[in-house]
Order: C-alpha cells, then structure tokens, then sequence
C-alpha cells in the first residue's frame, strides 16, 4: 500500500474515532443533510443585525421610510437556520423577506439553491427562484423559474430534474411543468426523457417517486479530460442517523479512483460529514486505450503517475439556540494543488466554490448571539495543504454591538471590536509575515428630522493595534482614525387621476416619487499609513483619507395594476464628489445610472452605464430593448465597454402562419476602436422554422465573418428550447435576442 493511502486511512480512522462516539451515545432518527462551507463569510466591512436576520456585507444602508435594508457585494444573511450568500438584495425587516440577485446561493434544512436571483422569506421558507438548481437529495432540479410554495412542495416551470450527481446530467426527466411534493413524489406534465441530449420518451402525464432512490447507481459517459468512464455509487443506510454513500470509478485515461460519503445527525450534539476520496492515477498519452501506439508501432508518450485524494470532515452543532459551532478539517494531496487541479478535474462543482483555494482550510468558528450583539471566535489554518499560501488567524475573536439606542436620549450607538494572531504562511518558505492585532471600530449617530428631511449624522473612528509593521525596527503601534458622516434624504410625490389602456399600457392612476440622497463622509488620514502594515484584512489594514460629498436622485413613476403597485418607469443616478485632500481624484467621480421601462408586455426596456468625468469618456453602457406582438417581434441590443467591445446586435422574428416563421439576426462591432469608422457586419443569420408539432425544424444560412457561409437543419424541442438537434453542422452556437459579449 502507497504512503497516501496509508495516511488517508490513519486519517479517517481517527476522525471516526470521534464520531462513533456519538453514534453510540445517542438516539435514533432519519435526518439527510448535506453540509455547507460557512467559510470566511463573518468578516465583512458593514454588519447590521435585525430581530431574527444577521446581515453582513461590504455596504449595508437601512431605510427607515419603508423599514427595508439594502446590501450590495459578498453579502452575506443568516438565520439560526438558513444561510444565503448573493451580490446584492433588499430585505424587508418586517416581513422577513429577501430579494437577492447576482451569484446567489441559499442553504436551507430543505435544500440548496443556486440561482440569478431570487425572492425568498426567511419565516415561512416560501420564495421564487429564477434560472435556477435546486439541490434535495437525492435528486437536483433546474428550471426557469422554481416557486417554492410551502416547505415541502414547489413547482417548476421549462426544466428538468435527475438523480445523476453531474452539472450536465446523462439523463434527465423534462418536463414544461413540474409539481414536486420533496420527498415524496413528482408530478410532470408534458414528461421527455433524455438520454444526453436525445429523447427516447414521452408521456403527457408522469408520476415519479422520490422516497426511494435506487441502492446502485451507474454513470456511463465519454469526456476529453477521461476517456470512456463508468462512475459507480451504492448507498446504503446505517442505522437510522447515519448514511454511506461508496464510489468505485473507472475512467480509461486515468485509471481507478475510489472514496466514500458519509452524512451523520445526532440529537444533542449536532450533525455532519465525512468524505474522502483516492486515486492512484496512471495517465495515459493517449485519448483512447486503443490508440496508445501510432501506426509505425511506437508509444506516443510516456504514462505519468499521481497519487491524489482528499479527506474533510464538517460537523454543525447547534449548543443552544444563540450558540452555533461550525468545524472543517480539510486534507488535499495533489501534484496541482496551488491550481486547485483535483478539484477542477473530479470534483467540479465544489471547484467553482473553492476557485481561490479560500475553503481549503481546517477551521473552528464559533457564533453566540447576544442581547445587543454576537460574538465570534475563529482558529484558521491552512498548514494541513501546503504549499498553498493563505492567512492564518489563531485565533481571532470579534463582537459586534449592534446599533443601540443610549438610554432614552435618541443617540445610537455601535462597534466592532476584533483582536487577531495573524500570520502569512508561504511555502516553500522564504518569509513569514505575522502581528498581533487589535482592531475597535466606533460609531455614534443621531437620526432626526427636520420638516421634510430626514438627518442622520455619524461621528466616530478606529483605533488599531498593531505588535509588528512593516518595519522590523517600529513595533507596538496604535493606529487611530476619526470618522464623520452626515445622511440626509426626503422624498417628494405627486399622484395624477390618470386612466388609459393606450397601447395596452393599463395604467389605473400615476405617481411620480423623487428620492434625493446626500452623504457627506469625512475620513481623516490614519495615524500611520497603510503602507506601514502587512496586508491580512484591508478593510482594517488598508485605510486612507476619503473626503467627499455621496450623490444620488432616484425617480420612479408608479402605477397600479391588478392592485399592485408597479414601477412604470424607475432612473436612479449616483455618483460621489471629491473634495480637497481626498485621496484619489478631485471632484466628480464616475457615475452610475439605471434606468429600467416596463411599459407593457409588449415593450421592456433597460439602460444601466458609467460615465468617467476625469477622462471624458462612457467606461460602460448596456442597453437593452423589445418590442413583441402577436405576429412579429423585434430585439435589439448593445454592450460597450471602453476596453473591451462595442457590440449591437438585432433580431426580427415574424411569423407567416400557424407552421411557417422567418427570423433575421444580425450582429456586428459598432465602431473600430483605431480610427472611429463603421465596420462590416459579424454575423448575418436568416432562419426559415417550420412547426412539427412537437419539434421546430430550422432551415438556415449564416454568414459570419472571416468564416464564410453556412448552411444547416436544425431540429429543437418546443418543451427544451435549448435541446437541439443539429443535422448537418456539428458546432452551431444558436444567436440569441438582444445584446451579446
């Protein structure tokens, strides 16, 4: 037996050692879970707490007109239960719920959800997921849009759902609708079976039964990276609290590889997982075993050898309802560990969420929530996978006062105070850069109103300590830094009778809302430059002097329908002034605007862009228009950004009878970025579709630059647009409406 598989048994027994014990010592009762990486999402620059919602992200504002909090960037909620990672959302304080878009990711005792958006409440675990997967084992569905109705039953609309663990499934169950009571049973209206990309079934009406998932399973399939593969798994049950899943693969280029899973929940001491994974890899020159030799008889490259595994073990324990404890151990032996190639190559998935190697270490965090704040201690190593570099904090301990009012005097206040034991491991080693750090961030503010103006001034500040700098001859330093900001904001509205139905517009009364903003933030110049401190948190390390004026106008002109309120037109405009001795430029700074036109069904239109004052020029603009009738529709598009492209492209679609429609699709550069004259057009496209009923048949030319002509037949799902069948080209990308990078 190989050295590695000797430690990754060592390992694994003594990791078994703990956890049999509390096997043993508890009661029985079936629970699946499949455990989340908590990882690195407490330290974030902004944190405002609520009544039942932590919130933490780079910037964090709370509204006190409609009591709802905005975030924007690494945002990051939690709920004694319920943990959901996004770009940006706006949540609603009083009834709990989240709107979230970019990146998004919600863990739940239920399931996991990746999505570009959602809209979710935290109290009774309702929402509605867009373009998304949604992860219950022992299956995954995907769908355009996912409505999580009640705990255990959601429907989906133009997707799929299968038990096979790939991104792209071998085979899938598609459906137009979808009704999935968790595990229980799904109903599927209009079901295709597919086998890759091919059906091979269909029923109008199917019933699928979800208690019970099949004890083996069998992948087969191809891949470049592998060859011809098999991917076996048995899962069977031990006892009722604990579940093993074993793997037993065979990949032609690669050889072997074998591991295990195992999900365990105990009553009084909390619930986890266990995983290892090994192969002795043995890869061949080749693609295909039969094609190791070229025809004069001579190998066309030598075999390398690798041994590679992983091993983690994650445990949850919730102590008590304010105390929640979160452990990783986390072992990787890899050849291409600093380029994370283990994961990328077999364990894809897991990959895009440890692209920057941040999930790799061993880590203990503990969270208690307080009366007026949460405490947190955290032990962070990432000595178990060298030679990746990384931060260690052993240990760093943090509280957060949340905002408070003092006594009865309308003064609030809030701090976060951090003590760090920091240190830089690089290996191989040729430095080791470390300090002890204490680091209290204050704030004191005000909030009043003054007629028709809401005031909130801030006044406070940041003292750092510091044992070591920069300069190994200037130790033992405090940093200090003063801070003060004044929030001002109204709104004004004026409401107009006004009923019409002009161009289907259904507008039942309108109402124009102005919401200017002023911030003025002062920031003064730290006691000790940044460049004086090693680098470990540069919301901490990395403070300069800011002094300027934060703009922003927002108008919406709102109407009713259906008894909703919805925003016919909505422009938001923000930018930020520098003022004298801000670090950075002087005076007015790059501005943002969105503007977003949701006229009728038949006509969208957004418009979101950045214009640089200093250099003169747009940095960005996107926009994006459509126009639709019941006979034709017309889309078109632009993305510009000033370093990259400046692109339209268009798309008219008309439909001659109920079996015939014609499109025309167009795409080309707008302006040559040397000498300012239009260009030849990238790509025409002219497709004839006829409608069999089941399938859309495509009959087309495309022309694309530099590439000639093309003819084609291509074949579509009306269910599964996107599954297609393409006859006589094998690596046809199909255009799509509105604007392309």
């Amino acid at each position: 037996m190989r050295k590695g598989s000797l430690y990754i048994l060592s390992i694994v027994v003594s990791l078994w050692a703990g956890t049999l014990f509390l096997f043993l010592t508890q009661e029985a009762s079936a629970t699946q879970f499949q455990m989340p990486d908590l990882k690195g999402q407490f330290n974030k620059t902004d944190t405002k707490t609520t009544s039942q919602v932590t919130m933490q992200a780079d910037q964090v504002s709370f509204s006190t007109q409609d009591n709802k909090a905005h975030a924007k960037g690494n945002v990051v909620v939690n709920t004694k239960t319920q943990h959901l990672y996004c770009d940006q959302l706006q949540l609603d304080r009083v009834i709990q719920e989240v709107v979230a878009e970019g990146n998004v990711y919600l863990d739940t005792p239920q399931e996991n959800v990746i999505a570009q958006g959602l809209t979710y409440n935290f109290n009774d675990g309702t929402g509605e997921f867009r373009n998304a997967r949604v992860y219950a084992d022992p299956y995954q569905i995907k769908g355009q849009k996912i409505d999580k109705v009640s705990e255990n039953y959601m429907t989906m609309d133009e997707g799929y759902l299968t038990t096979c663990d790939l991104d792209e499934p071998h085979y899938r169950m598609g459906a137009h609708r979808m009704d999935i009571y968790q595990h229980d049973r799904a109903v599927v209206h209009g079901m295709k079976i597919y086998l890759g990309n091919m059906p091979v079934m269909y029923l109008p009406y199917y019933v699928q039964d979800l208690k019970n998932r099949p004890i083996v399973t069998f992948i087969p399939g191809e891949k470049k990276d592998f060859g011809l593969f098999l991917l076996t798994t048995a899962r069977f049950s031990v006892g009722s609290r604990v579940k093993l899943t074993l793997h037993l693969d065979t990949r032609e280029r690669d050889g072997l590889g074998e591991g295990f899973d195992v999900t365990y929940n105990t009553p009084n001491f909390g619930r986890g997982l266990v995983s290892a994974y090994y192969t002795d890899e043995n890869q061949i020159a080749s693609h295909h075993l039969w094609d190791l030799y070229n025809s004069e008889g001579v190998k066309r490259g030598p075999t390398t050898h690798h041994e590679r595994y992983r091993i983690i073990w994650r445990h949850r324990w919730q102590i008590d309802p304010n105390t929640n404890a979160v452990l990783q151990y986390y072992k990787i032996h890899d050849y291409d560990i600093v380029n994370n190639g283990f994961l990328k190559t077999y364990f894809p998935r897991e990959y895009q969420q440890n692209a920057q190697n941040t999930n790799l270490d061993t880590y203990f965090f503990l969270t208690h929530n307080m009366p007026h704040g949460t405490l947190t201690f955290n032990v962070d190593t990432s000595r178990e996978n060298r030679p990746i570099r990384g931060i260690e904090r052993i240990p760093e301990v943090q509280y957060i006062l949340n905002n408070q009012q003092i006594g009865k005097s309308g003064f609030y206040a809030k701090s976060t105070d951090t003590f760090s034991d920091l240190s830089y491991q690089d290996y191989p080693k040729t430095f080791n850069e470390k300090t002890l750090r204490f680091d209290s961030n204050n704030d004191v503010s005000h909030p009043f109103k003054v007629g028709f103006i809401q005031f909130n001034p801030h006044l406070g500040g940041e003292e750092t300590y510091y044992s070591r700098t920069t300069d190994v001859e200037q130790n033992n330093v405090l940093r200090g830094m003063f801070r003060g900001s004044l929030d001002m904001s109204t709104k004004f509205y004026r409401v107009w009778d006004y009923h019409t139905n002009f161009a289907g517009l259904n507008i039942n009364g309108l109402r124009h809302v102005i919401t200017p903003t002023i911030t003025y933030l002062y920031q003064a110049r730290p006691t000790y430059p940044a460049t004086s401190f090693n680098q470990f948190d540069p919301a901490i390390d990395d403070l300069y002097r800011i002094h300027q004026f934060e703009l922003g106008l927002e108008n919406k002109l709102q109407t009713k329908r259906n008894g909703q309120v919805v925003d016919l037109v909505r422009f938001l405009l923000t930018t930020n002034y520098g003022l004298k001795g801000t670090t950075g430029h002087r005076g007015f700074n790059p501005y943002d605007s969105v503007l977003d036109f949701n006229a009728t069904d038949w006509l969208t239109l957004h418009n979101d862009n950045e214009y640089d004052f200093h250099e003169g020029h747009w940095n960005s603009q996107n926009t994006d228009v459509e126009f639709h009738n019941a006979g034709w529709s017309f889309s078109l598009g632009n993305r510009y950004t000033r370093t990259q492209s400046d692109q339209v492209t268009t798309e008219w679609d008309y439909t001659i009878n109920p079996k015939w429609k014609f499109k025309i699709y167009n795409s080309f550069p707008v302006v040559n970025a040397t000498d300012g004259n239009i260009t030849s057009a990238r790509e025409n496209e002219y497709i004839l579709t006829r409608d069999m009923h089941e399938w859309e048949m495509d009959l087309a030319i495309d022309q694309q630059e530099g590439q000639g002509t093309t003819f084609y037949v291509l074949f579509r799902l009306k269910a599964s647009p996107d599954m297609k069948f393409n006859l006589l080209q094998s690596s046809f990308q199909p255009s799509r409406p509105g604007s392309q990078n």
